[in-house]
């Protein structure tokens, strides 16, 4: 009898540090975007994790509940409920619609097309993500990786819509770059809006504004980002499959030094130059109109310290203001993350945010529905 109560002691014991150690890392992943990726390679980390995180401490204080352990409950959830300021952008629970005009409102898509697929001028299948614009006829649709190798044009899966893009989007990029736009009113480009990151990175415009002009005289400017990918390539996201493949085995030295040489560095690399990339779009967010819109791939998780420079004290998240719960944007080999956001400030709402699972990206296109206050 001893023997069992010295068990049921050691089992709780342990159950319970595992719920203190969980409701620290939730702290960690929650707040860690407030350090600079320069101070530490540890916190983009846990950022990049924290949907995880939370869900691991919700099943640990529901599991206590269970049990009638409430006081070991209350760890997770005073954690989560520190920081719920992080996790609402995360996880947002909007679980009433919002009331609007359907008539007055405008909609923005944000979509890594990727190229609109690999090049294959033998394909004369049509393009399931151009496909997926038409239908959902947006007012804006902003583009990242729209053209970096040819004019998308000249891509036989597209040019065969050319004629019913012309007819909904008469104003609209054309050529060999990466940031685009299509829109159904006359915009301009802003000047030096445009920034290059270093000569090896492909693709390296990386941040572009427009200014539209409405037919009511109402003027908004959309800043549509790429920020640098993180570099990995095939053989990482192989590794990356591979080693969160339940069961497999990664406790080989030589294979966790392959981990930290292949996914880690990289990653390391990548959080520092985003927040010297942020510390630019900043500069471009202070110098824009008050009615902005900022939008695309940032390549960065929401608390992360890159998004919570670049989103500042001023703009809001469609997301986190219209969204409901756990998603992401990105999915390639168990890759899931929210890396594409759009922000926004000024004299409009959003009153709507939809993600859906189309295209033939490895991204998911995201409508934001916004309204005029003073429509």
């Amino acid at each position: 009898m001893k023997g069992l109560k010295l068990g049921k002691i050691t089992i709780k014991a342990v159950l319970l540090a595992i719920t203190v150690v969980m409701a620290v890392v939730m702290l960690l992943s929650a707040w860690g975007g407030v350090v600079d990726p320069h101070k530490s390679s540890l916190m983009p980390l846990l950022t990049l994790g924290m949907p995880v995180v939370l869900m691991v401490n919700v099943i640990i204080a529901l599991a206590w509940l269970l049990l009638f352990r409430w006081k070991y409950a209350l760890i997770p959830i005073v954690a989560i409920a520190v920081s719920w300021s992080p996790v609402s952008t995360v996880c947002p629970l909007n679980l009433f619609a919002k009331n609007f005009d359907a008539d007055s409102t405008f909609r923005v898509m944000s979509y890594n097309v990727a190229n609109f697929g690999p090049y294959d001028p033998s394909n004369h299948e049509p393009s399931k993500s151009m496909r997926y614009i038409l239908d959902q006829d947006p007012d804006f649709v902003l583009l990242q990786e729209g053209s970096q190798e040819r004019t998308y044009f000249n891509l036989s899966n597209v040019e065969m819509m050319r004629a019913e893009f012309e007819k909904k989007y008469p104003y609209h990029s054309d050529g060999w770059r990466d940031l685009m736009i299509f829109s159904k009113y006359p915009y301009t480009v802003v000047p030096d809006s445009a920034y290059d990151s270093e000569h090896e990175y492909r693709g390296g415009v990386y941040a572009k504004g427009f200014d539209i002009l409405f037919p009511d005289g109402k003027q908004l400017r959309i800043l549509n980002l790429h920020l640098r990918s993180i570099g990995m390539g095939e053989g990482d996201k192989d590794l990356y499959a591979t080693i969160t493949k339940q069961g497999v085995n990664v406790n080989k030295r030589s294979e966790l030094q392959r981990i930290k040489r292949s996914l880690f560095d990289k990653l390391k690399i990548a959080f520092r130059r985003h927040a010297e990339e942020a510390a630019i779009v900043r500069s471009m967010i202070d110098s824009s109109p008050e009615n902005l819109i900022v939008c695309g791939d940032f390549n960065e998780a929401p608390s992360s310290y890159c998004y919570r420079n670049i989103r500042g004290d001023d703009l809001h998240d469609t997301f986190q203001d219209c969204g409901t719960g756990i998603t992401w944007t990105f999915h390639d080999r168990r890759m899931f993350f929210k890396i594409d956001h759009i922000l926004y400030r000024g004299g409009i709402e959003s009153v709507d945010w939809c993600r859906e699972k189309a295209g033939d990206s490895d991204h998911y296109p995201q409508i934001a529905t916004f309204v005029w206050k003073n429509n």
